[in-house]
């Protein structure tokens, strides 16, 4: 298995900024990528949250985290546990 992620498909938009928000699942993969590129050309800030109530202690140990580089404006990555679950947002302009 891979890592996979689903976007809902109603934005909720907030001014000039959109909110676009979806589902993880880290199946047999450690980390990511999520792809807002179709709807935002520039991320401001991201999350993720997992909801695998097993990895919880944090501290980069488990959980879920999100990495956002420079380098790909509208894209950002989900470091987790292999097997975690969850959801995540984004907070941009188109």
């Amino acid at each position: 298995m891979a890592f996979s992620y689903t976007t809902e498909t109603r934005p909720n938009v907030l001014g000039d900024l959109v909110l676009l928000r979806g589902t993880f699942n880290a199946a047999g993969a450690t980390q990511g990528q999520v792809d807002c590129s179709e709807i935002l050309s520039l991320i401001f800030a991201c999350g993720a949250m997992g909801d695998t109530y097993g990895d919880v202690t944090g501290g980069g140990v488990d959980g879920a985290f999100v990495i956002h580089p420079d380098s790909t404006p509208a894209k950002f990555i989900i470091d987790c546990v292999s097997g975690n679950t969850g959801n995540w947002w984004a907070l941009g302009t188109r």
